[in-house]
């Protein structure tokens, strides 16, 4: 495609997170058109279209594909129709952008990597907290060597979709199932976001919980060139879907400690390894840093907060490989890595064992 024509799109999935986070990005991106749109049920096709004036409808993605006039394809729908989705896209040979997981076994990740491999097709899976400012910044002090080899990681996310707001679950998302469970959505992205942060890959998860469905501890070790700064790390996590609104990471290194709360403008605070956490110090240098950072907070509220602006900058991103551009942060890879671990800790869930990977 040309640099300068705009990016003909299509949206296979009319569905909550589509209608949520996607469209309302889309219909302001500059450079993009969304030209087709296709959903199973009709009652989300219709409303999706009418909303959207979207000029091409379709009851199932094979259809949609049959279009000769689209460039790239946004995926998202359901996990469990995600390969045979994404398969289809690469074969077709349009970009591709699929929500994560990529896929729900390692098998069909792996097919998947080597089916983009074979086409020019841009491939991104949506890890949007890869995206987000605080998690960059972080990535660039620990590559910077500001709190030295990282020895351990601590985690919280948790949210009340089950509890207060339980009925924004669709159907398959049951705590039980492979597609459904906290660690295939919530906690994969968590994974990933590890990931990128040390560079290091898991080698073996715990897991720990008092009823299914309920808040989970997880316990893990990481990996890395042993050469680098993130060899070994010991990770230890809680993820809830029954209590209040939490993503928060602490990087802790042999020369300081990186604290991050996602869902705050100022989240972003470091204490090196010889300073008290509630020193005066260390609390001045977060009212200073709250007071750099209130500009930028105000713009992200405007476009949904610090965690929507996350999507809109993975989809420009997207756009931007798609038209030659710099390649997308989340490769198909990453995407693999992700369930990987994911796979392994619903394993561990179902038998109170240990796991390999």
């Amino acid at each position: 495609m040309k640099k300068d024509s705009p990016l003909r799109l299509a949206l296979i999935g009319c569905g909550h997170i589509a209608q949520k986070r996607h469209l309302p990005i889309l219909r302001n991106m500059r450079g993009v058109q969304l030209v087709a749109v296709a959903d199973t049920d009709p009652r989300n096709l219709s409303l999706v279209a009418g909303q959207y004036k979207v000029p091409n409808c379709y009851e199932n993605h094979s259809a949609l594909l049959e279009n000769p006039g689209i460039d790239a394809v946004l995926v998202s729908t359901p996990p469990a129709s995600h390969f045979a989705h994404t398969r289809d896209v690469l074969e077709s040979g349009r970009h591709l952008y699929v929500d994560s997981p990529l896929a729900l076994s390692v098998e069909d990740c792996e097919e998947l990597i080597e089916l983009g491999n074979r086409t020019k097709s841009v491939a991104t899976v949506g890890m949007n907290l890869r995206y987000h400012s605080l998690i960059q910044r972080a990535t660039r002090c620990i590559k910077g060597g500001l709190i030295g080899p990282v020895h351990a990681i601590s985690a919280i996310f948790s949210t009340p979709s089950r509890g207060k707001r339980g009925d924004i679950f669709p159907a398959w998302r049951q705590p039980d199932t492979v597609d459904g469970n906290v660690f295939s959505e919530s906690a994969l992205q968590h994974f990933d976001t590890w990931r990128a942060l040390t560079g290091a890959e898991f080698t073996d998860v715990t897991v720990e919980c008092a009823k299914i469905g309920g808040p989970v501890s997880l316990a893990a070790k990481m990996k890395g060139d042993t050469a680098g700064q993130c060899s070994p790390i010991v990770v230890a996590a809680v993820f809830s879907e029954y209590s209040g609104d939490n993503s928060e990471i602490r990087l802790i290194g042999r020369e300081g400690t990186i604290a991050l709360s996602l869902y705050r403008f100022d989240g972003f605070s470091y204490c090196p390894a010889l300073v008290a956490q509630g020193s005066i110090s260390q609390h001045l240098r977060g009212v200073s840093e709250g007071l750099r950072l209130i500009r930028q907070g105000a713009r992200n509220l405007v476009q949904g907060g610090e965690y929507g602006t996350t999507f809109r900058l993975q989809l420009e991103a997207f756009v931007d490989a798609c038209r030659g551009g710099k390649p997308p942060l989340v490769s198909l890879a990453d995407g693999k890595a992700a369930v990987a671990a994911s796979l392994a800790a619903f394993q561990s869930l179902q038998t109170n064992q240990r796991v390999i990977l």
